[in-house]
């Protein structure tokens, strides 16, 4: 028999074919003649064996490799939609729960609720107390949220001080769960080096099948804005009215920027009166604007809209502007004396700029003005710090000759001990504390004494909101020295005349 015919060769041909295909179990042994044949059988044999064995642990890394991805998938799935700070689920997490609740919807299931939170004073924390303290308070919301809601229900921090909670309910059960979450926002936190109770503002609203998930949130952190202006009821529900008067703001916004680049921005007057003689010393400068459909808006319409787009300080430069365009035409025409003066009003926040006292002085000059003719009145909207920033800009505008007022004196943070620390040259009196003083015995002692701190500190000093002749009478003998208010005249174009 020829080796051609060797029913071995077979048998290895079928073993490499099967080792081919991933089977390596093949049955091949030698045989007694112990020739090349048997000693091919042998090491294919071998090789069978070191492939099966090395298959076999590739196999069970690759096991191992799928398992270890499968854990890293699901934790980075965890980061995906988990707040780092707090621990709560994130926006991500909380756009797919209302995606998935409004699948809910269409296969019949019950309308769900959604709220959106926010802290009322969580920025004061922040720039008060330190990052450190505003981290410590957000975890405390989170744990508190938690800590009330019920089992089913959702909740999320979606960046900065505001949250979310998709929960289970009807509107009636809403509200009540509203009223008691703002319940446990105020109550008192302790950082350590001082309590706080930050409160929040709250705004809540139905699911519809009607509306995608951004839709949703969209009418939830409307009404939630609605509570934040609120006084005193800061749990809000949704209301039609309210989305178009979000949506007329942003419009209203977006016209702002353009009006301030026209003329549509522009100041009216109203005049500032000595006591002793009824002389006009001065105006104050308030802002207007002539809306191409609306007409002549008053500031409180369109004030809180340059805040929020961060152009406060454009509004500011066009009115001073104006403003000192107008004393330079009066003064140039003799219509006013040479110390008539005219107040334009900023915000603290503008004291931050370290620029404003150059933009000031550049104005002055542009208009030939003298600085003792310019006084910056400071709307006393949240607490002047003492900080560098403001500090500089304030000692800036004092030593170039701008005197600086504290607006709306008693109505705030204001005191004499905290304005000692300011270098500002006078207040005006907020109209509250003049409203009945003909018949308020304690309304008199209260204005007597700041006339009589104000002289004490040398600070000028002007009672805003005189209306009546017997208030004018009244101040009088308390001894104050400067009026304004609607007696006097409304605020609007100013025609002066020398000796008025």
């Amino acid at each position: 028999m020829s080796d051609n015919s060797d029913p071995r060769i077979e048998d290895i041909v079928e073993a490499i074919v099967s080792i081919s295909s991933g089977d390596f179990s093949v049955s091949l042994s030698p045989g007694p003649l112990r020739d090349d044949v048997d000693a091919i059988t042998v090491g294919i044999k071998a090789m069978a064996v070191r492939l099966g064995a090395t298959y076999d642990a590739l196999e069970q890394r690759v096991a191992q490799r799928t398992v270890m991805l499968e854990k890293a998938r699901g934790s980075l799935e965890v980061m995906a939609y988990t707040d780092a700070l707090t621990g709560l689920a994130n926006r991500a997490a909380l756009i797919r729960a209302l995606n998935a609740h409004r699948e809910s919807l269409q296969r019949g299931e019950p309308a769900a609720v959604l709220f959106l939170l926010d802290l009322d004073s969580f920025k004061h924390i922040n720039d008060t107390h330190g990052h450190n303290a505003g981290d410590t308070v957000l975890q405390e919301v989170a744990r508190r949220l938690e800590a009330n809601i019920r089992p089913g229900d959702f909740v999320a921090r979606l960046g900065g001080d505001e949250f979310a909670i998709l929960a289970h309910a009807d509107l009636v059960t809403a509200q009540a769960m509203g009223q008691r979450l703002s319940t446990v926002l105020q109550e008192p936190m302790d950082l350590g080096t001082s309590v706080i109770a930050p409160g929040g503002s709250i705004g809540f609203c139905s699911s519809n099948p009607a509306l995608n998930s951004e839709q949703w949130i969209e009418q939830a952190d409307t009404a939630m804005y609605v509570a934040k202006r609120h006084a005193t009821q800061k749990v809000m529900q949704f209301e039609q009215y309210m989305l178009y008067e979000r949506h007329q703001k942003a419009s209203l916004s977006a016209a702002l920027r353009d009006a301030l680049t026209s003329k549509e921005i522009f100041p009216v007057y109203q005049p500032i009166v000595c006591a002793a003689t009824g002389v006009h010393v001065g105006v104050e400068a308030l802002a207007r604007w002539a809306h191409p459909q609306l007409g002549v808006l008053p500031p409180i319409e369109f004030l809180p809209l340059a805040a929020a787009a961060g152009i406060s300080d454009k509004l500011t430069a066009r009115i001073l502007s104006a403003t000192l365009s107008d004393l330079s035409s009066w003064r140039a025409q003799g219509a006013v004396p040479e110390d008539f003066r005219v107040q334009v009003n900023v915000t603290p926040a503008e004291l931050s700029d370290l620029s404003f006292p150059d933009i000031v002085q550049s104005q002055l000059r542009r208009y030939q003005i003298p600085a003792a003719c310019l006084v910056i009145e400071v709307t006393e909207e949240r607490y002047i710090s003492d900080g560098k920033l403001e500090l500089y800009t304030l000692n800036g505008l004092r030593n170039m000759g701008v005197k600086v007022y504290i607006d709306d004196f008693g109505a705030g943070y204001s005191s004499f001990g905290y304005l000692s620390k300011l270098p500002v040259a006078g207040v005006k009196i907020d109209r509250s504390l003049n409203t009945e003083v003909e018949t308020s015995a304690r309304q008199r002692a209260i204005l007597r004494s700041i006339f009589d701190l104000a002289v004490a500190c040398e600070l000028d000093c002007i009672v805003e909101g005189v209306e009546t002749a017997s208030q004018e009478e009244a101040l009088k003998r308390l001894g104050a020295t400067y009026f304004q208010g609607y007696f006097y005249g409304l605020p609007g174009a100013y025609t002066p005349t020398m000796g008025r």
